[in-house]
């Protein structure tokens, strides 16, 4: 299987660049993603309002030569703070899912932030194939915050902090 095209679409000099199509299909991805959970998805306001700060970077993938962004099947969006990272969404469509695309969205952004980066992101402790998918990239438990998610039936999940330090 071929990987999928990944395109940077936000960071470096590239604010305002979303288009309206694309914002769409990105609100449209995220509440594919996390409606079914009891997570809120992120509105048009708050990808608007994360996508116009200069320290935010995003890569989308997929099929992603369709004009009106029906090809976006995963989203990677990350914060830079003073050279470490924070990984602040990953998704990818739920038709979508286990090939490949969110390694290759990791791959792109582990890329560019090179491999002396500090980059931290929390994960569901119950999201197996995610926390599989970031211990293959070098990251690590570091933390857990007791009942940070929403859980289905009403309880809540633990969520596992994971990091992964410079190398020296």
């Amino acid at each position: 299987m071929n990987p999928p095209a990944v395109v940077r679409i936000a960071g470096n000099g590239m604010e305002g660049a979303v288009g309206d199509d694309m914002m769409a299909a990105l609100v449209a991805l995220h509440g594919a993603c996390f409606a079914p959970l009891p997570e809120t998805p992120w509105s048009e306001t708050a990808f608007r309002a994360l996508l116009n700060v200069p320290t935010t970077h995003a890569w989308v993938a997929g099929a992603l030569d369709s004009p009106d962004g029906d090809g976006v099947q995963g989203l990677l969006m990350v914060r830079e703070l003073a050279g470490d990272w924070e990984v602040l969404t990953v998704c990818v469509s739920p038709d979508a899912r286990r090939r490949g695309i969110a390694r290759a969205l990791f791959q792109e952004f582990l890329a560019s932030a090179g491999d002396d980066a500090n980059v931290v992101l929390e994960v569901a402790i119950d999201n197996e194939p995610a926390i599989a998918l970031y211990m293959e990239f070098g990251f690590q438990p570091v933390g857990r915050r007791p009942g940070y998610y929403a859980g289905a039936g009403g309880g809540r999940v633990d969520a596992l902090i994971l990091a992964r330090t410079r190398r020296v």
